[in-house]
């Protein structure tokens, strides 16, 4: 018949030693936070640390070509839309705006108004897409086009990402008081991420 150790006897200790060394390197481990609000802001800034390195990445990238261009924009190209992107963007501000007085007062209304108006400049973007490619600037042509749809449209994914965490994050309160929830938490936060993002992209796609 076979017999099994104990724990204490394995390690050769007496059932209090195990206790106390067990107690200890709990408490040297790992440190772990129990703020779960807290958790949602550190992962949150995790996340927007990477992605501020892929967008130096690709505006990097934006510049060598450029510089590498004979004729920037290529010949029969459309410009792109300063004017009207500078009137997109105003709903963005709008947007940050709202999600600032949120942060602040706490009202859903606030909060609401934040995502609407998010919503509007992703719609606005879109609609102006359509019409570059209705003009000839598309992905494939030219580098001049390709690098624009990358660039923006990964901000665009990150907007429609953001947007759709904030609808969640407003939806989710609808029954609750509380309006202070990680969901919450790391939305505002990602979304501020997002606006804050896009000055750089458009001084330096549509302005340089």
């Amino acid at each position: 018949m076979m017999s099994y150790k104990t724990k204490e006897e394995e390690l050769g200790l007496d059932s209090d030693e195990v206790e106390f060394y067990e107690k200890s390197f709990k408490d040297v481990g790992v440190p772990v936070i129990s703020d779960p609000i807290l958790r949602a802001k550190i992962g949150t800034m995790i996340f927007i640390i990477s992605e501020i390195m892929l967008f130096g990445g690709l505006i990097s990238s934006y510049f060598v070509m450029r510089k590498e261009a004979i004729e920037w924009p290529p010949e029969g190209q459309p410009r792109y839309p300063v004017w009207q992107t500078a009137f997109n963007s105003a709903f963005l501000f709008a947007s940050l705006f709202f999600m600032i007085l949120f942060d602040k007062f706490r009202r859903r209304n606030l909060l609401f108004f934040s995502t609407v108006l998010g919503g509007i400049f992703i719609l606005l973007q879109g609609i102006e897409w359509v019409r570059l490619i209705e003009f000839g600037l598309t992905l494939t042509s030219s580098s001049y086009g390709s690098i624009f749809y990358v660039i923006v449209g990964t901000h665009m994914f990150h907007a429609f990402g953001g947007l759709l965490w904030l609808a969640l994050a407003y939806f989710g309160s609808r029954d609750s008081k509380n309006l202070k929830t990680p969901i919450i938490e790391g939305a505002s936060l990602f979304w501020k991420f997002v606006v804050l993002i896009w000055p750089l992209i458009y001084i330096s796609v549509f302005l340089v």
